[in-house]
């Protein structure tokens, strides 16, 4: 056991002799160290001794090489430098007129008409700069201005992470480069990587429009942006808003994620959905999960039409009939697929695919469409829809064109037209002609003063109906191949019913809300406008300074800076 005990003991003596040795080396490398000076002086301050360090003078501490005009070293390792302050790490250079080093706590604080840091292509300029030695961090106040080669950031304050190559600016952020002027209130910027990081909220002017957002990042190699909370961007026709949205200007292309409004004002035209994908350069977008399309004529909570399905395409193409040409050098595009439905006040419908031409203002409805127009229920293999001064003008339904609507409050008597081609004509977006071509027929009941009093049967190659109050006035028949009217006691409803009649307003929708409940946002354009933009006014100040203290030009990269 005793001989336990001393192996311990000395174990326990070789532990505090090194620890006594760390201790002691630590401190003589916190030291500061006089490497050079022309004049070396002793001074009595009070009861304290300094040294007074003239011409040419060198310090070093922490790795850190420190030279000025002359200095102040106190016992207290710390040091006053002055006149031409050279702070150099690693490939980090600071330049100023005066320095106070807190040497116990590895921080000194550069003042001057003019503090400038070097780092690679990196330069910081400021007033006001505090470093720390021992982290290599550097914090500047009242004002800096950072630029490389790429981009010029300034704020009213930030750090500056050598090792990291890492800038962070807060307060009143400008940026700006060949492609862009952003402003914010808080931006991380990578100077080696060129990859600025934004968390507060921020506003980005570039040639084609403008973004806003609360954050997010830009990845200027990739030229790749990504946006999140709140996202909103304009250009000079177009407006869109999303929670989050990637947008890749090398490749023109952009991804929008959940609450997704795009808005065109020149085509009269929104898309509304939780997914878009945007190709430029092809002028084409489409949407997914959720979509609704929303078309009208001059607001668009006036006389609109909301259509929706499980994919939304919209595109531009180059508008080749010299008819219009003049007007519009494009054609514009909607495309809706997979259980289609739409509603607008006068006419509601349903399909599998819908096209929508906007110059034309031709709406095509394929796979078992359907329409409601006030009382009329109108079907076919096809349909096409024409507008004309953002209102209905005709409709063609092609192929079985059937048009039905309930006499009766009891849904026993239903009016009935079918042909193979049915041509409406429509006034004030009501009915007021209906063509029907082909092998035409129609079962239409007969009232006076709401009396039934028979229907009328009508069989014709082609018929020509009149209405006026929506009511059949006049009845024109070529070729009649057989008509007759049958009295109200032999009616027999099973007997009148015409071949291919489905009564099917269950799927009519009744309401914009049963095609999607989702609220329009409203333009942002005025106020987006009205957004103050970056004015650079710290760097402006710097530029001005005269008489400043400039590091060697063979420090000074050559790189051309904004």
């Amino acid at each position: 056991m005793g001989q336990v005990a001393s192996n311990v003991a000395r174990c326990c003596l070789a532990l505090l002799l090194v620890g006594a040795t760390a201790v002691h080396t630590f401190a003589e490398r916190r030291k500061v160290e006089i490497r050079h000076a022309d004049f070396w002086r002793s001074l009595n301050r009070g009861d304290e001794k300094i040294n007074r360090l003239i011409g040419n003078v060198e310090l070093f501490h922490n790795e850190t090489t420190m030279t000025c005009d002359s200095a102040y070293l106190y016992p207290d390792n710390r040091f006053e430098a002055f006149g031409r302050v050279v702070i150099n790490k690693d490939t980090t250079w600071l330049f100023g007129d005066y320095m106070d080093y807190q040497g116990s706590a590895d921080v000194g604080k550069v003042r001057g008409r003019l503090v400038t840091m070097l780092d690679g292509e990196m330069r910081l300029r400021t007033q006001f700069l505090d470093f720390n030695t021992s982290t290599n961090v550097a914090f500047f106040f009242n004002g800096g201005t950072l630029d490389n080669a790429q981009n010029l950031l300034e704020s009213n304050q930030g750090y500056y992470y050598s090792d990291q190559k890492l800038a962070v600016f807060n307060r009143k952020v400008e940026m700006k480069n060949e492609e862009y002027r952003i402003k914010s209130d808080s931006l991380h910027y990578l100077t080696e990587q060129d990859v600025a990081t934004f968390f507060k909220q921020t506003y980005i002017w570039h040639e084609d429009g403008f973004l806003a957002f609360r954050q997010g990042y830009y990845n200027r190699p990739n030229d790749h942006f990504f946006m999140s909370n709140h996202v909103y961007m304009m250009n000079d026709k177009q407006e869109s808003w999303s929670d989050s949205a990637h947008y890749y200007r090398a490749q023109k292309e952009g991804e929008m994620f959940s609450n997704v409004q795009l808005y065109d004002s020149s085509q009269h035209a929104m898309a509304l959905g939780d997914y878009a994908k945007l190709y430029e350069d092809r002028d084409l977008a489409y949407m997914t999960k959720n979509p609704v399309g929303v078309l009208f004529s001059e607001k668009p909570e006036d006389d609109t039409m909301f259509v929706k399905g499980d994919t939304l395409l919209v595109q531009r193409t180059p508008n080749t009939d010299s008819a219009t040409m003049m007007l519009d050098s494009t054609r514009r595009y909607m495309h809706a697929f997979y259980g289609v439905k739409f509603y607008h006040p006068d006419i509601q419908g349903a399909c599998d695919s819908l096209t929508y031409n906007a110059i034309d203002s031709l709406g095509e409805m394929f796979y078992d469409p359907i329409l409601w127009n006030k009382e009329n229920q109108l079907t076919a293999d096809k349909m096409e829809i024409y507008q004309k001064n953002n209102q209905l003008d005709r409709l063609e339904m092609i192929e079985a064109g059937f048009i039905a609507s309930l006499d009766d409050s009891v849904k026993l008597y239903y009016n009935q037209i079918k042909g193979k081609l049915i041509v409406s004509h429509f006034a004030q977006n009501d009915i007021y002609k209906v063509d029907v071509f082909g092998s035409g027929q129609t079962v239409y009941y007969l009232r006076d003063s709401l009396k039934l009093t028979g229907t009328l049967n009508v069989s014709s190659m082609d018929i020509f109906f009149y209405l006026k109050n929506r009511k059949i006035h006049k009845i024109n028949y070529v070729s009649d191949v057989g008509s007759k009217t049958i009295p109200p006691k032999d009616i027999n409803v099973k007997e009148l019913t015409l071949k291919g009649f489905s009564w099917q307003q269950d799927r009519r929708p009744k309401s914009r809300y049963d095609i999607t409940t989702r609220a329009i946002r409203p333009s942002l354009r005025q106020p987006s406008l009205a957004i103050e933009q970056p004015t650079y006014a710290i760097t402006t100040r710097i530029n001005g300074v005269k008489n400043a203290f400039f590091p060697p030009k063979e420090l000074v990269q050559r790189s051309t800076r904004p």
